[in-house]
């Protein structure tokens, strides 16, 4: 007994070494932040959970040193960018060099919304003079007694002349028994004689709904003498002479008569504070220089006169300044990281004779710079021009007659993309001009800038080019 119990004194008072170890780990692991400076396997015997080595590598976390990297040239941002937006060709804040415009269409609006009279006024000018602007500006910022539901239709988006009526109707929300023609006119007259609202309805470019008795059109602008309370319309169109031209019975009956507006062409002056103003809002003006908007507006003013032409000339010639700035690092700034661009007098230049090049060069242009397809193209768009019935031009219409081209000449047509390519790459020649909204590229309007009539003498002379410039029956 006494053996035994001095053996467990032994135990207890001097325990073995491996769990005098255990403990000292333990109490390490629970008191201290201290590492313990053991083996993986050592520590797996003495814990109830045991860790494997590639746990503890999963565990280990490197970091890597932060070091700055010293900056030797400044970063790509300047100021263009707030240039392209501010040179945009949609609608402004603020409507320059157009108060008289603005007052005698704002007033004649007001008189017929309020007073709930019918009427209708025909907004003739050039391209690019503020006309859709101006009714749109007025729309937004001014206010009207009366509610009223207001229609703006493209009249180029339109197949055909007889289907505007089909789009009325659906812009009216109406329930129309039948899809003819006539169920169309009937179901608009039957709203417009029992409706409390007036309807204001707007259509640009109206010369495209011209027809061989012109019947649509008369019904158009009937429709305001027959319902004196529901229908005021509003036609925009380029030409001056349209209403007495195309449709001379609205002269004889003076509750036919629409008013005429015409917006003149922008002078110089008034371009010049365009683009002063778009400058001012974006906070860019001193990046233009003076001189260079000076002689933009002038050439532009003698030229055209369009406002729209002259800001896709100042967001061309943006491009050319950051182009040739791109080639030159900026050295970095003590203070600042922001590269300023400036529209110098050659940025200016260079774009202009561009554009309006002289028809020497143009021979010159159009044999060394044109590849085969578009020179197709260009043909296409001079047939269009010169023996088509539609005076506006479609990028949709061009491709459809180009196909057939292709097609009757046994040359390999490219898809709608590469054709819209093509487009841009002669437009950045300053040959054409695109216009409309980009979301429909086929609805997108053409204009030529440069003469037809040189276009035409240098073609005819080639074989290839001269017989699609006289195949009309590539338009039908």
């Amino acid at each position: 007994m006494v053996v035994t119990r001095n053996k467990k004194e032994t135990t207890t008072l001097t325990p073995p070494k491996r769990v005098r170890r255990k403990k000292s780990i333990k109490k390490q692991n629970e008191n201290s932040n201290e590492e313990i400076l053991c083996s993986p396997s050592k520590i797996q015997c003495t814990t109830n959970s045991p860790i494997s080595p590639s746990t503890l590598l999963n565990k280990l976390i490197l970091e890597e040193p932060k070091i700055e990297p010293k900056r030797l040239f400044t970063d790509v941002k300047h100021e263009y960018k707030n240039l392209l937006k501010t040179l945009h060709s949609s609608i402004p804040n603020q409507m320059v060099g157009r108060d008289q415009e603005i007052q005698e269409l704002s007033e004649f609006l007001q008189l017929h919304i309020n007073d709930n009279k019918s009427g209708s006024v025909y907004i003739s000018g050039p391209p690019g003079t503020g006309k859709t602007a101006t009714l749109s500006y007025i729309l937004k910022n001014y206010k009207f007694e009366r509610s009223f539901h207001d229609i703006y239709l493209n009249c180029t988006s339109i197949k055909s002349s007889s289907s505007i009526f089909s789009h009325i109707a659906i812009s009216l929300k109406l329930k129309v028994n039948g899809k003819t023609e006539k169920d169309y006119v009937n179901s608009l007259e039957k709203h417009f004689s029992t409706t409390s609202t007036p309807t204001l309805l707007i259509l640009d470019e109206l010369d495209q709904l011209e027809s061989r008795k012109q019947s649509v059109l008369y019904t158009l602008f009937e429709w305001p003498a027959r319902y004196v309370n529901s229908v005021i319309l509003v036609g925009i169109a380029n030409a001056l002479d349209l209403t007495d031209r195309v449709l001379p019975r609205l002269q004889a009956h003076t509750s036919l008569r629409p008013k005429l507006m015409h917006f003149a062409p922008y002078k110089k002056e008034q371009i010049v504070e365009i683009m002063k103003q778009r400058l001012t809002e974006a906070n860019v003006l001193d990046s233009f220089a003076p001189v260079a908007m000076q002689m933009l507006a002038g050439k532009v003013a003698a030229v055209s006169g369009d406002a729209r032409r002259a800001l896709d000339i100042g967001r061309r010639a943006v491009e050319l300044a950051d182009q040739q700035h791109k080639k030159v690092l900026q050295p970095l700034d003590s203070n600042c990281d922001i590269i300023h661009t400036k529209i110098e007098l050659k940025d200016v230049m260079t774009v202009l004779n561009n554009v309006y090049t002289t028809s020497q060069s143009l021979n010159q242009t159009i044999e060394e710079g044109f590849p085969l397809q578009q020179k197709i193209l260009l043909c296409c768009l001079i047939l269009i021009i010169k023996k088509g019935k539609n005076k506006i031009i479609t990028v949709g219409k061009l491709f459809d007659v180009y196909r057939k081209v292709c097609g009757k000449k046994n040359i390999l047509a490219v898809d709608q993309s590469e054709f819209t390519s093509l487009l841009t790459l002669i437009e950045s020649r300053g040959i054409l001009r695109l216009s409309g909204k980009k979301d429909n590229i086929r609805l997108q309007k053409i204009c030529l800038e440069w003469n037809e009539e040189d276009i035409f003498a240098i073609m005819k002379d080639k074989n290839l080019m001269s017989e699609i410039l006289n195949d009309v029956s590539c338009l039908v």
